[in-house]
């Protein structure tokens, strides 16, 4: 008996970047870590082509069929990518979306329907779904943020909720008035409500998640949801380098051992609220005085490639109105970078005012570090109070007063941290990238398999 074909076609517009240099979020990371995984072939997967669609310059994975798109000169090619504008990137997202599209159509007797799943990493970068499952194509699509709620409390400050801003689209598209709105506003509703009305499986990291996709679109989501937080993975480092560079850290930063050291790690961007951390900061030094504790914070990242540059002299001008706590900048961290400046750490702190998951909170429990955490959907499901605290933003001013609570109560007993380091190593020693990249294959090839998912309504 002939063996089944089957072919996984990966789409991700951040894929094919060195993710170790190239600050494009959680999403291009976790991309890049399923090729990955994937390419390896673990014992006991059924055989199958994996092919993918990126725009970054190449993969370097043994046994992934790279192709990068769009084909030619293009606005944000390599690294470029970090820079561009939001309308320059709202350009790059349909020049993308129509490159890759193409590329499945005019491959369809090479990549049957029947023997090929499209996956896809991305919703506003995505390819033209419709199109897609109208030739006939299972489609997959992994939510790494839900854009309208992102969009929702970014820019309507939480005045509006992404249920209300999905149904608002609805009302617009309805009166024939949503072809009138700008095309960055179409990337973010039009692109969502497209993905979630053709995928068949819409895969994503929270149930915390799900419920708001179910709230803007409809009870009928419920059963195409597929919750699977990612875990964590661990990078194959060095551990002499990793011990260079946490001595070189210490020194260059004048951390000491009886210092509390606060670490955050993400990108400088608004929904990561970092500015909110620094004036909970800055209350503590003005409540405590000559009291506070001597507190170091790495704040590691670089400015976002939307919104970036202004928000990182935001947060420089914040960080020079501290008197005590002092701040340093490490920038952008590779896996031996992380592991070091951990190494040094008491705290990591997520002060995001938006977070789908929280993988660098994953990566902390891993290296045995206590966490602060803003409540967001990631959170809920990872951590315990054994080793975190969790603090709600309870009114537009109440972040600032929240994790200045929680961080005084947390620097005034160092033995307290130590404790709730030890039970943070336990927890990170049963995060699993392993099982949620096994279950998101499984999950793309399940129609190929006969175990077709539900499929989008027209």
């Amino acid at each position: 008996m002939t063996a089944v074909s089957r072919n996984i076609v990966f789409v991700g517009a951040h894929l094919g970047y060195p993710m170790d240099r190239t600050p494009l979020g959680g999403g291009g990371m976790v991309g890049a870590q399923l090729l990955r995984h994937w390419a390896a072939r673990p014992a006991g997967w059924p055989d199958f082509s994996l092919i993918a669609l990126g725009s970054g310059p190449e993969v370097r994975e043994p046994g992934v069929d790279y192709h990068r798109l769009p084909e030619g000169p293009f606005t944000g090619r390599d690294e470029g990518l970090i820079a561009l504008s939001e309308l320059q990137y709202a350009r790059f997202c349909r020049q993308f979306e129509r490159a890759t599209t193409d590329w499945i159509l005019s491959r369809r007797a090479a990549l049957p329907p029947g023997e090929t799943a499209i996956l896809v990493n991305d919703i506003s970068e995505g390819p033209d779904l419709a199109r897609l499952a109208a030739a006939g194509y299972p489609v997959a699509s992994i939510w790494h943020v839900d854009v309208v709620d992102y969009f929702a409390k970014m820019y309507f400050k939480g005045a509006l909720s992404a249920r209300s801003a999905a149904r608002g689209y609805e009302r617009l598209r309805r009166m024939g008035l949503a072809g009138l709105t700008p095309d960055l506003l179409k990337l973010v509703f039009e692109k969502q409500r497209e993905t979630a009305r053709w995928s068949g499986a819409l895969i994503l990291p929270s149930s915390g998640m799900a419920r708001t996709v179910e709230a803007c679109y409809g009870a009928e989501t419920r059963s195409r949801c597929r919750v699977l937080p990612w875990g964590a993975w661990r990078a194959d480092v060095d551990e002499a380098e990793v011990a260079r560079r946490a001595e070189r850290a210490r020194r260059d930063f004048g951390l000491r051992p009886e210092a509390i050291t606060l670490l955050t790690v993400s990108r400088i961007s608004p929904e990561k609220g970092l500015h909110l951390l620094l004036q909970a900061l800055e209350r503590l030094e003005t409540s405590r005085g000559e009291a506070l504790p001597e507190i170091r914070l790495l704040m590691c990242g670089e400015p976002a490639f939307m919104q970036g540059q202004a928000y990182w002299r935001r947060v420089r001008r914040a960080a020079a109105r501290l008197r005590r706590v002092r701040v340093h900048f490490p920038g952008y961290q590779d896996a031996a970078g992380k592991r070091a400046l951990m190494r040094l750490s008491s705290l990591f702190v997520s002060p995001s005012v938006h977070e789908s998951y929280g993988l660098s909170i994953a990566e902390a429990l891993q290296a045995g570090l206590p966490v602060l955490a803003s409540d967001h959907y990631g959170v809920r499901e990872l951590l315990s109070p054994e080793y975190a605290r969790v603090v709600s933003y309870e009114g537009p001013g109440g972040a600032p007063a929240a994790l200045a609570g929680a961080l005084e109560e947390l620097v005034a007993e160092p033995r307290t941290l130590e404790a709730m380091a030890a039970k943070a190593a336990e927890a990170g020693a049963r995060l699993s990238f392993e099982s949620a990249a096994r279950r998101v294959f499984e999950t793309a090839l399940a129609p190929l398999e006969g175990a077709a998912l539900p499929g989008g309504r027209p």
